[in-house]
């Protein structure tokens, strides 16, 4: 399996996908912290994470945009233009619509590619996401600090301070935090890391106050031990989002994806509720 590369407006943007059954195609976004490095290199990682996912359709994991320029990294990573750079990479692929599966960060980019562009979306399932960061929110202060951190190139202390806001009901999550950090102690791309947090405080990038219009099927799954996107965030999205289901785990953290109880079980028998 290789990893494809689309150009877009500024830079290209990566996706690699895995063949599958005929129900409707899943579109993967992952949190902020796929800007760390490409999708190029991962490719065994993401196959062993979505492989199992193939056998009721196609997946596609979508990676944050590699700018032409790293200067442009907080324009060109601001949600909204990701989503409008994924819809455009999906139209020239001919792939569409495609159910939505998004996890923290990458979920605000699912929320602006569903309002923007609803033709291109059937079902939105969304993991540990909020809509907007309040400015005098911890979840503001906590982005401030990571940019600060990423800026001064203090990558330990960095991956140190994730690691133990990760922490949950075990030590699984911080752990794989901390074994990731000292395998690449320095991002390969921390620009759009960097520019991503940016984009992510300012008030644009905020989708609030379009999620009534959210009008597919959704599905929003939150840890109630999340320290990063507080369970109350995830609230907020699910009951602006007309008639979505919200379910959380008490003993989950922040990465839901592998934390939260029969998270692919669920995930899988939302969408196939929604195959041709």
């Amino acid at each position: 399996m290789t990893t494809t590369s689309h150009a877009i407006p500024g830079g290209r943007i990566e996706s690699f996908s895995l063949a599958g059954g005929d129900g409707v195609p899943l579109l993967v976004l992952g949190g902020v912290e796929t800007g760390l490095r490409p999708l190029t290199g991962t490719e065994h990682v993401l196959t062993r994470r979505w492989a199992g996912r193939t056998s009721r359709r196609a997946v596609n994991v979508i990676g944050r945009p590699l700018p032409d320029d790293p200067a442009d990294a907080e324009r060109i990573m601001h949600p909204r233009v990701i989503a409008d750079a994924i819809a455009g990479a999906l139209r020239t692929l001919g792939r569409g619509p495609v159910a939505i599966e998004a996890e923290s960060g990458g979920g605000r980019i699912g929320l602006w590619l569903t309002v923007d562009h609803p033709d291109l979306v059937e079902r939105l399932v969304l993991a540990a996401v909020a809509s907007e960061t309040p400015p005098d929110s911890p979840m503001a202060d906590r982005m401030r600090a990571w940019i600060a951190l990423a800026e001064a190139g203090e990558w330990g202390t960095f991956f140190a301070m994730m690691a133990q806001q990760m922490k949950a009901a075990t030590e699984t999550e911080a752990g794989a935090f901390a074994a990731a950090s000292n395998l690449q102690p320095r991002p390969a791309t921390p620009e759009r890391f960097i520019g991503e947090l940016k984009a992510t405080l300012d008030p644009s990038s905020f989708v609030t106050d379009r999620l009534g219009e959210v009008a597919v099927p959704a599905l929003l799954l939150s840890g109630e031990r999340d320290q990063i996107v507080p369970l109350a965030s995830t609230q907020l999205v699910a009951e602006r989002i007309p008639d979505a289901l919200l379910m959380t785990d008490p003993n989950c953290g922040h990465t839901v994806r592998s934390s939260f109880a029969g998270y692919d079980q669920l995930v899988e028998r939302f969408l196939a509720e929604g195959d041709r």
